[in-house]
């Protein structure tokens, strides 16, 4: 009996303590739950986004002045809870959104009007979410039966007019720049000219009436203006776009120019994909067959995407390594910083060993911009063209959302970004060569020709 005993007690011993550690380990393992629960739903940056997008009410529909003013405060309420602006000392560009905010939630309760439009609704956002300069904060309405003026023709072939609705070019571009959201002034005015003039909806937000149409007077040369009136028709109508515009079947494509040894890659969105990853490797390996010397990049018209893409063409340059840039990223009521760091370059054959041209104009925008800016301040090319459409140093990185009752889409920044070269801190991505959107190519061939 003694003996049995004796045996009996490390068997106790060992299930008390078997207890014991699963007891740890279920407690370590709610702790985690909790943290991990804390963090969804306080500090993850992408809490409460949207996983598509979601259509706007149409533009005439009314509601109530409380639900505008709760869709307004919603969009208050992601800016306080999300952007880094919000967590940075002495940043006066806050106190100017909280002060416009006030004034237009001010201006609904002191009207006594019981109800608003969608439109009213969208321009007071926008008015709030322009005083912050964020291009890449801003509200926009999302409609399937967007219309567009019958006929681009004429803007084709003169540009933008000089008269809209009986008001002057710069007046509506003036009222336009009051509701747009944007860093650079030349990039308001390259959006305005290229997507809003010919855009019902985005006329409309600036404040042209188009119950009519519209009249529009273009200068046709030698100071000859011409008038015509415009109805708007649903896209596939229009007369006057070329053909397979608006299509990004082909967003990234190579040209070979054996006889002048030069290799051009067009890039007209940073996505990174297998075909973007695909389009680079075959890039490379004609120009190592073709023994070319001289690569042109163009971004021109890069709205952007994923800042992946210049990495992954820099892997093909025979460099030891390259400077990222600094970042500052918020996450619920903390904002972290990280330095500019030194990224080890995992070079991928065949290497190129020759010079890299880079054109660029005022819609390279977002990652575009950084890729031009990488290869800009790290020495490893040449910019030609026209500045950038945002600053180097900006906002970035966007959530999305919609408000609560007019479901216009709304996005918000929740990274800040910083110039790679310290020296150039503030200043926007100045080409090396400047010139204009349309002569940037036949420039970088004269610089590399010797012309």
């Amino acid at each position: 009996m003694k003996n049995d005993a004796i045996l009996r007690e490390p068997k106790k011993r060992k299930g008390k303590a078997l207890k014991i550690l699963i007891g740890i380990i279920c407690g370590i393992l709610g702790l985690a739950a909790i943290l991990f629960g804390i963090y969804k739903l306080a500090i993850d940056p992408h809490r409460g986004v949207n996983s598509g997008s979601v259509e706007t009410l149409s533009l005439d529909e009314m509601i109530t002045a409380d639900q505008a003013i709760e869709d307004i405060d919603y969009v208050m309420a992601m800016y306080r809870e999300r952007h880094p602006a919000w967590l940075e000392d002495g940043n006066t560009r806050v106190a100017d959104v909280e002060r416009q905010y006030q004034e237009e939630v001010g201006n609904i309760r002191n009207s006594g009007i019981s109800e608003i439009s969608v439109l009213e609704e969208w321009q007071m956002i926008s008015r709030i979410m322009h005083c912050l300069y964020d291009g890449h904060s801003n509200v926009y309405s999302l409609n399937s039966n967007t219309r567009y003026l019958e006929d681009f023709s004429m803007l084709r072939s003169y540009g933008p007019p000089v008269m809209i609705d009986g008001r002057s070019y710069e007046d509506v571009l003036n009222d336009f720049c009051g509701v747009f959201q944007y860093e650079t002034e030349s990039y308001a005015q390259a959006v305005f000219d290229s997507n809003v003039i010919c855009n019902e909806d985005y006329l409309r937000w600036t404040g042209v009436d188009t119950s009519d149409g519209v009249d529009m007077v273009f200068d046709t040369g030698d100071g000859v203006t011409e008038s015509f009136h415009y109805d708007f028709v649903p896209l596939e109508d229009v007369a006057g776009r070329e053909e397979g515009e608006d299509s990004d079947e082909k967003w990234v494509y190579y040209d070979i120019d054996e006889e002048n040894g030069i290799g051009i890659f067009t890039l007209t969105s940073c996505r990174y994909d297998n075909e973007y990853k695909r389009t680079v490797r075959e890039f490379f390996e004609a120009v190592n067959e073709s023994g070319i010397e001289h690569i042109i990049v163009d971004l021109r018209w890069n709205g952007g995407g994923s800042s992946m893409v210049g990495d992954e063409f820099i892997h093909y340059l025979d460099v030891d390594g390259y400077y990222s840039w600094p970042v500052h990223v918020r996450y619920g009521s903390f904002l972290y910083k990280w330095d500019k760091s030194y990224m080890k370059n995992n070079r991928k054959d065949p290497l190129y060993h020759g010079d890299l041209y880079v054109l660029t104009n005022q819609r390279t925008f977002s990652a575009a911009m950084d890729f031009a800016m990488d290869i800009m301040d790290n020495d490893l090319g040449i910019i030609v063209g026209e500045p950038s459409g945002n600053l180097p140093d900006s906002y970035g990185d966007i959530l999305k959302f919609d408000t609560p009752n007019s479901h216009l889409n709304f996005s918000i920044s929740y990274k800040r970004w910083f110039r790679i070269d310290e020296t150039k801190s503030g200043q926007p991505l100045d080409p090396d060569y400047p010139c204009s959107s349309e002569e940037a190519m036949d420039r970088a061939y004269e610089l590399i020709l010797g012309n």
